[in-house]
């Protein structure tokens, strides 16, 4: 079974070596020395593969010495800030046989960070030694000065069992804040002959996975490196990130006054000198990215794999618009395999929906594939065989529309796998465009007087086997939705297929729990969780911050919010979910499609008598606006529900 791992690599699959270059020369050049550089990107971008890349290049040079530090591994240390120095310091000396002078440089650095250590447990076990110890803003907050706190902490400990909060704070205030400044001086003249003494000529630390850690952690990691450790011939390159980190800041410092997203931007613009952005992965891109994956799984020899590779960068390398498919690889291959072929194939059609849909994310786009090619080994270890195309479809379906993907599971299943709602569909699409592009030949013999036929005005004589109107609720709703019209539309037709084998193998995503958590940034958790606030203010904000959202995303958040409804008794309730579907469509009108077909599998007694008049106020004038009338017109036929027949007739005599 050919699965792709999912973590970091030195190998350019994105086309990224030029970035790689770029931080390289940054983190080499000494007249930029110290430096801070961040490697700044969302989760799966490739941060860390482009990192692993510019580690490869900077240690070529044996005088740099290139290390790493991982803070998610101190996660509940005692104290960040010296895990940092303590971790530098011991990996200098074993790079090496360190000297007399060296070892004495490194005892010494190393008893201060213990000092700081000790120091800063203390500060965390008393209420309020932070406030006294400031260091000018929030990236001083917190520091004590080494050895120099020895006596205040002596005279703390002798004294803290019988004075008050407020004569202790006052007693750290004078023994350590005037030594305060001296005692850092005196950390980085003693680092920086560490460095000087160890024959290196530059010091890269890299710090990857920063945006994992917790808040403290963050915070402490980069003041360490600010203050401590930032000294001529270092570099240090972070990966995050940024908004993450942001974040944290505005978590660590809730007191500080002002706009708080601010606050954390300014933050992280004082402590990165250099921040280099992971671009998303565009249309060819992602093609040139999923060929290269197929073709590496493909049991190529190795050479032919690298000049496979190779050719494909050049592609992206020359032209933003030009990927590399089948022509390209039978250049560099020769004959291609069925498999492959037809896996380029795929590559090339949904290359477009990936690149839209997940944001240009390659790790997404590798988990796609991943459970893509797993499922097709679940299948074939049962004696089925799935056809790629057929499941490709299904799974973008499921990915980008859970909730239609859910109502197609419902559908077939009810229909011995052909279910006719899809299959009106397509024909209807069908005629619609064959209806729209009349043939060369009809419009030469159509010609009128003024020498425009009739099929170019946009009559072949054969009307669409259904108009839109003609088609039910659900149908309008997803031909309203362009993503779904596009996806009715992407090869193959699925009308003559027995769908039941498909859907059997997603059994994961169709139970009662949701799996849209699963699939979703932290950003999209966490503004789903706003959404669902019983607070009003906190609700605003996380709707103005829904455009920030991949389209994966907000499908991912409205099926969160699809499956709270389900779980609620009362839909009329002020903080439900149920109200929330109507805010969210507002937020991201492209989803209201979904929104009407939720709606539509709801129980009819349940609906609130508002639920019409919201619908309205959402869909009017939208591309949805026929698929929700639709869905009203049979409301006011409810025999279920009074209220909801009441409001759904009033709303239609405002119509007329």
């Amino acid at each position: 079974m050919n699965l792709w791992p999912d973590h970091e690599t030195n190998i350019d699959l994105l086309g990224f070596s030029y970035i790689a270059d770029a931080v390289a020369n940054l983190a080499s050049a000494d007249h930029l020395l110290p430096a801070t550089i961040g490697v700044f990107g969302d989760w799966g971008s490739g941060k860390s593969s482009l990192i692993s890349m510019v580690r490869q290049k900077l240690e070529k040079n044996e005088r740099t010495l290139v290390l790493d530090f991982n803070g998610w591994l101190f996660e509940g240390y005692d104290d960040a800030k010296s895990a940092l120095m303590g971790t530098i310091i011991d990996e200098i000396l074993s790079h090496q046989t360190p000297s007399k002078k060296v070892k004495t440089l490194a005892v010494n650095l190393l008893r201060r960070v213990n000092w700081f250590r000790v120091a800063g447990t203390v500060m965390r076990h008393s209420v309020k030694y932070g406030t006294a110890l400031l260091t000018g803003g929030p990236a001083g907050v917190g520091l004590i000065a080494g050895l120099d706190a020895k006596q205040a902490l002596e005279k703390a400990s002798e004294k803290i069992s019988d004075v008050k909060e407020e004569e202790l704070n006052k007693l750290f205030e004078s023994e350590t804040a005037h030594n305060l400044r001296r005692g850092i001086r005196e950390f980085r003249k003693d680092f920086e002959s560490l460095l000087s003494e160890s024959n290196i000529e530059k010091l890269v630390v890299i710090i990857d996975d920063l945006d994992r850690c917790l808040p403290d952690t963050i915070i402490e990691t980069l003041e360490a490196i600010k203050l401590f450790l930032f000294v001529p011939r270092t570099a240090f390159i972070i990966g995050a990130d940024e908004r993450l980190v942001e974040y944290a800041v505005k978590q660590r410092f809730p007191e500080f006054q002002g706009n708080k997203s601010e606050v954390g931007k300014d933050y992280l613009e004082k402590l990165i000198q250099y921040p280099v952005r992971v671009p998303p992965l565009g249309r060819a891109e992602m093609e040139t990215y999923i060929s290269l994956l197929f073709t590496e799984a493909s049991g190529l020899d190795s050479d032919l794999i690298t000049k496979t590779r190779t050719k494909a960068l050049e592609c992206i390398g020359t032209d933003l618009e030009l990927s590399f498919g089948i022509e390209e690889a039978q250049g560099v291959i020769g004959e291609l395999s069925k498999e492959l072929q037809e896996s380029l194939a795929i590559s090339a059609r949904i290359a477009p929906l990936l690149a839209r849909g997940l944001n240009g994310n390659p790790r997404q786009c590798k988990r796609f594939l991943n459970t893509f090619v797993l499922r097709l080994e679940m299948a074939r270890l049962r004696g089925i065989t799935l056809e790629q195309r057929v499941l490709v479809k299904l799974m973008l379906l499921e990915r980008f529309r859970p909730e239609s993907f859910k109502q197609l599971a419902r559908w077939q299943a009810a229909q011995g796998g052909r279910p006719q709602q899809l299959k009106n569909a397509e024909l209807f699409l069908e005629a619609e465009k064959e209806y729209c592009q009349p043939s060369v030949e009809a419009r030469d013999e159509a010609r009128d007087k003024h020498g425009v036929s009739e099929t170019e005005k946009g009559a072949t004589g054969k009307e669409p086997e259904k108009s839109p109107q003609q088609l039910d609720t659900d149908m309008q709703a997803w031909l309203s939705d362009p993503v779904l019209k596009e996806w009715i539309e992407f090869e193959p037709r699925l009308r003559d297929t027995d769908l039941r084998p498909y859907f059997f193998f997603s059994r994961d995503l169709l139970g009662a729990i949701s799996g849209s958590a699963q699939r979703m940034s932290r950003q999209a958790q966490e503004i789903l969780a706003k959404i669902l606030n019983e607070s009003e203010a906190v609700r605003r904000t996380a709707l103005k911050n829904a455009a920030q959202l991949s389209e994966m995303d907000a499908a991912s958040v409205l099926e969160g919010i699809s499956s709270r409804v389900r779980q609620e008794e009362d839909y009329g309730a002020d903080a439900s979910a149920f109200q929330r579907l109507f805010d969210w469509g507002e937020a991201r009108p492209e989803l209201l499609g979904q929104i009407v077909t939720i709606l539509n599998g709801l129980p009819e007694e349940s609906l609130p008598m508002f639920t019409p008049i919201k619908l309205v106020n959402i869909c009017n004038e939208t591309p949805t606006a026929p698929a929700a009338w639709q869905l009203i017109t049979r409301w006011a036929d409810s025999s279920a529900n009074t209220k909801l027949k009441k409001a759904a007739v009033s709303a239609l005599k405002k119509k007329e």
